[in-house]
């Protein structure tokens, strides 16, 4: 039976995770797969802070990456270290020493992924990234080869765990916004600095790796309009509640006629659809395709074991290939030219709310049409939920609303988009 090294960057949670995974799964990789694994080095930072890990017997621990990316038995390399520059130059240093790699670094995927990818395929290496996006959903897999065969037309997804866990103690807790996040970072499902997370940058990362897979479009991070749920209150979720929807952080990426729009930020979902009942740290993805409809994939976001098993799923394709030698094809071959829009600028309906409004506000009727509703939690607000209408109209509504001197907020409403035809 064939053995085939492995070199580990990085030993935080997804590191840890990695290794304890490939431990607990050593005999049963042995009994179906026609090889087995050897983690033969394993690379840190800081040495001391690392010398109580549980490696297997036999593993060098180190704190040169080079020991990793230069070490001719090393034949895989598994980034786990995070971050973009340090870990761009290690990667290609592995890559160039024709080692494949196996990634869960979304953010220099987003960022540099076609460069590296260039140069994995110049090299005839694997570079697989299916942890990236997602953590335990095997989304990238589905989309490349179960869906490889269908048009899809629209990607929806609830695709960080930190806003959504924020969201849900908001609207259930009805805690303030600097409230559930303390929480979730006292929890561990928010970073120290979580600025990524809550301002929409993490998910519009992970959007730009799905647009890869589902449109063939590589887009930048200045194609998308992003925004977070740090100006999100109570009072917007519980208005939302009462008209029968959710509010949740979207990630969006829909195509008609060769155009792509797309949109990160807070949206109000009809409680009747799937993602609405998304709660906590778990992520989903709802794909609109031709042949199938829509269908929705659901599983944890983050956390060491479902990532990690998406990174041993990884390991698992690339171990087969280098066992028959045909390493070097594309994780994702798809390819093909679409305009980059905005979703911003189509004409939609949005959830407009006034908070500590005592008096209904008043608006031109031939401006747009709707019912103000009143609620009271403890304060005084209101909220309505417009018709189908342009950006424009939006912006004079506001105006008039803060000519008036209210402060109205909004978010709009998924799936309400006008296209043109």
């Amino acid at each position: 039976m064939e053995t085939i090294t492995i070199g580990l960057l990085g030993l935080g949670t997804v590191g840890q995770g990695v290794v304890t995974l490939l431990q607990k799964q050593a005999a049963k990789i042995s009994r179906t797969q026609n090889f087995r694994f050897k983690l033969k080095r394993v690379a840190v930072r800081n040495l001391a802070h690392h010398q109580t890990a549980e490696l297997p017997v036999g593993t060098i621990l180190t704190d040169k990456i080079t020991d990793v990316t230069d070490d001719p038995e090393i034949q895989i390399v598994v980034e786990a270290m995070g971050g973009v520059d340090v870990a761009k130059v290690a990667i290609c240093q592995a890559i160039l020493n024709k080692k494949s790699i196996i990634s869960a670094n979304k953010d220099l995927l987003a960022t540099a992924g076609e460069e590296i990818l260039q140069l994995a395929k110049t090299v005839g290496v694997d570079f697989f990234y299916e942890a990236s996006v997602a953590g335990g959903i095997p989304i990238l897999r589905v989309l490349s080869s179960s869906l490889e065969t269908d048009q899809i037309t629209q990607i929806t997804g609830i695709i960080n765990g930190t806003a959504n866990y924020v969201l849900t103690a908001m609207e259930r807790e009805q805690q303030a916004y600097a409230t559930a996040l303390k929480n979730a970072q006292k929890l561990g499902y928010a970073e120290l600095n979580p600025t990524n997370d809550v301002q929409g940058i993490d998910a519009t990362y992970k959007l730009i790796i799905l647009s890869r897979f589902a449109f063939g479009q590589s887009l930048a991070l200045t194609d998308i309009p992003h925004q977070g749920i740090t100006t999100i209150s109570p009072a917007q979720l519980a208005s939302a509640n009462r008209l029968g929807l959710k509010i949740k952080l979207l990630a969006v990426a829909k195509e008609v006629n060769q155009q792509l729009f797309s949109f990160v930020g807070p949206a109000a979902i009809p409680a009747t659809e799937p993602l609405a009942h998304v709660n906590g740290v778990q992520n989903a993805i709802a794909i609109q395709s031709n042949a199938l409809g829509e269908t929705t994939y659901t599983g944890p976001g983050a956390g060491a074991h479902p990532t990690a098993n998406s990174i041993l799923s990884d390991l698992l394709v690339t171990g087969n290939n280098i066992v028959k030698g045909i390493c070097g094809h594309e994780f994702n071959r798809y390819r093909k030219p679409a305009a980059a829009q905005s979703l911003t600028t189509v004409p939609q309906q949005y959830l407009i709310t006034i908070e500590d409004a005592k008096i209904e506000p008043s608006v031109l009727a031939n401006l747009c049409q709707f019912t103000w509703q009143q609620q009271v939690t403890g304060e005084h607000y209101w909220s309505g939920l417009t018709p189908v209408i342009s950006a424009t109209t939006l912006t004079t509504l506001l105006d008039s609303l803060k000519h008036q001197g209210q402060q109205p907020h909004y978010v709009p409403l998924s799936n309400s988009w006008q296209m043109a035809s």
